[in-house]
């Protein structure tokens, strides 16, 4: 199937963008956070060590920073404990590029007791085409194979704290989305040869400046399906122990920005600061009502974009779903424990 036919209205919803740069969030307010406990996994990036340090001053009982460099992430832990001697703050450390790093991360996750709420926000734009020890290239494992395989691993330990926990409120599990599942979905395409591995395709990357900027968009594509997915195969109940959404924060000055022309162009018409994309994440952190399994933009739910309920969305989910599931379940085995527990039926439209 080739390049999607998607209407620029679609790919390119000036006005909604336009309102978001423009909307001025009001801050968190300390009752809903009081006494809990958050991970931000990325914690070191623009967006998300800002939101610690919103985290940091709502009364949490403990704060925990998932980094790739731990020397950054002290740096940022200690600034944090200056200012709020009440928090509890922790460094964990990760590495998204590796499977292995993954495993040992999601068995400390699963071992701290209950967390009300992690948040992953992972991201990176290479300039060139760089592939990880694990064989895949960079920005398609950190984005979404890394991602999808910690929460395979944690979920269903979520799952079971949330039940201990009956009168508390869902556990959140919250992936940071980005304006760029609408604004890459003209390129998207499926592979033309019967059988192809649409993974597989996106694997491979041209070292042109364009195609690599391009990947985090398709790459985060791939990523939102498959947290769409997941939700539609939970096992019923599951909502009311563990509420899982994506949420995006918008576009804002990072370094993500700096590397990509096309995100640079962005800014100037859809832009907005560092401090609103914070709260909008720092927001998705609660189980708001009603978007379990859907897309939120700053503090309301969102539609998906509306190619994904299309012919070429449809497949696309499905092709996502099936491969990843695959590639987990050979990397991991033990992750078919988790698979085995959710629904095998075909995927629906989720509005």
């Amino acid at each position: 199937m080739g390049p999607a036919k998607i209407p620029s209205s679609e790919a390119f919803p000036m006005k909604a963008w336009r309102r978001q740069a423009k909307a001025k969030l009001a801050p968190p307010t300390p009752a809903a956070y009081e006494g809990k406990t958050v991970l931000l996994v990325g914690a070191t990036g623009v967006i998300l060590s800002d939101a610690a340090r919103i985290l940091a001053g709502l009364s949490l009982s403990k704060l925990i920073l998932g980094v790739r460099n731990v020397k950054k992430g002290e740096i940022l832990a200690d600034t944090l404990r200056q200012k709020h001697a009440g928090v509890d703050i922790k460094t964990w450390e990760v590495d998204f590029f590796s499977f292995e790093s993954i495993k040992k991360f999601a068995t400390t996750i699963n071992e701290y007791g209950r967390i009300d709420a992690i948040v992953l926000g992972s991201a990176i734009i290479n300039d060139k085409t760089k592939l990880t020890a694990d064989g895949w290239e960079e920005t398609l494992q950190l984005v979404h194979l890394s991602a999808a395989l910690l929460v395979a691993l944690i979920l269903p330990r979520l799952l079971v704290d949330a039940e201990a926990n009956p009168g508390a409120p869902p556990v959140v599990l919250s992936s940071v989305s980005s304006l760029s599942i609408r604004s890459n979905s003209p390129w998207l395409k499926l592979p033309a040869t019967p059988g192809e591995s649409y993974l597989a395709s996106i694997n491979r990357v041209d070292t042109t400046p364009a195609e690599n900027q391009g990947q985090y968009g398709i790459t985060k594509i791939a990523h939102t399906c498959w947290v769409r997915d997941l939700c539609l195969r939970l096992p019923p109940g599951a909502a009311d122990r563990v509420h899982v959404h994506s949420v995006d924060p918008g576009i804002c000055p990072s370094p993500l920005s700096k590397i990509s022309f096309t995100a640079r162009l962005f800014l100037l018409w859809v832009g907005r600061s560092v401090e609103m994309s914070a709260r909008a994440v720092v927001n998705s952190c609660l189980p708001v009502a009603g978007s379990h399994g859907k897309l939120m933009v700053d503090y309301d739910v969102a539609p998906y974009p509306e190619y994904m309920d299309r012919e070429l969305g449809l497949e696309l989910r499905q092709r996502v779903w099936d491969e990843t599931k695959q590639v987990l379940i050979d990397a991991f085995p033990e992750t078919a424990s988790f698979f085995a527990t959710l629904s095998t039926e075909p995927v629906v439209s989720l509005k």
